[in-house]
């Protein structure tokens, strides 16, 4: 779990916010490159993307983030991998994903608020544990 936690960024400058929440789920923040701020999800009373609940998959090696609500809508999937970068230093970054339940289309109408869907790189490591 410890390998999600921190700050993201990808190259449109959209910023992952990722702390813990309990052994096995997460808590992620989204914000926006373009205005730096929350997203205003009309499609779920206009709350912000802000401290949405997000889970480990069984192997956690990827995080399943609740861009509604659990089992409705549709949701934004990080996959931590390791990127060999053309023409940059190779690192783990997370690879997103949206996906959602059949019987919504919400992917469809509300995707684009997440896009582009491109890779994320840590701008903000963990704080080491100095206290041996």
């Amino acid at each position: 779990m410890d390998r999600f936690i921190g700050k993201w960024r990808n190259k449109a400058g959209n910023i992952l916010e990722i702390i813990p929440d309990d052994e096995k789920s997460l808590k992620v923040s989204f914000f926006s490159g373009k205005s730096g701020k929350p997203i205003v999800r009309e499609y779920f009373g206009n709350n912000e993307t802000i401290n949405m609940n997000a889970e480990l998959d069984f192997y956690e090696t990827s995080l399943e983030v609740d861009l509604w609500t659990n089992e409705k809508g549709f949701q934004l999937t990080l996959l931590h991998d390791w990127i060999d970068f053309r023409n940059e230093t190779p690192c783990y970054c997370l690879a997103p994903g949206l996906t959602n339940y059949i019987e919504d289309d919400y992917t469809d109408k509300y995707g684009e608020l997440f896009m582009p869907l491109d890779y994320y790189k840590r701008i903000e490591e963990k704080k080491a544990d100095n206290n041996k």
